[in-house]
């Protein structure tokens, strides 16, 4: 998989970039740091972290920082290259249920997912691994 610009995607470095962005993670309660880069085919990248409240229920993970961004810079999910995914799991950690709700709203269903760890690379997804039976637009149809 490459980017637009030619530039190959290195999960090494993913790794790193993910591990770097994840310290600007506002975690004082949980200290669960998550970050997520998009990597747009221009070669543009959109970050998120997870950013709680002490109230909980207002704590906004990393996945619904960044997505939202894509449609702020008018872009759309059809100009997403990747989707990375970093949490402070020991080995493998996944998107919670809202924001695999959110991803497949938002994204493409086949949409490639890498996900990291603590231990680096784990595996690549599609968003429709996350919610098989997503709710969407044609639910809402009388």
């Amino acid at each position: 998989m490459k980017l637009k610009s030619n530039q190959p995607l290195n999960k090494d470095k993913i790794f790193n970039d993910l591990k770097t962005l994840a310290n600007k993670s506002y975690s004082p309660y949980s200290h669960f740091k998550v970050s997520c880069i998009l990597y747009l085919k221009n070669g543009q990248e959109i970050h998120g972290v997870n950013v709680e409240n002490a109230a909980y229920s207002p704590s906004i993970c990393a996945e619904r920082v960044a997505l939202p961004q894509l449609f702020i810079n008018d872009y759309t999910k059809d100009d997403v290259e990747l989707f990375a995914l970093y949490t402070d799991a020991l080995e493998f950690g996944s998107p919670c249920g809202v924001c695999r709700q959110v991803m497949m709203e938002l994204l493409n269903p086949n949409q490639k997912v890498w996900i990291y760890s603590q231990k680096g690379y784990q595996d690549e997804f599609e968003v429709q691994d996350f919610l098989p039976y997503a709710f969407s637009k044609n639910d809402l149809k009388k």
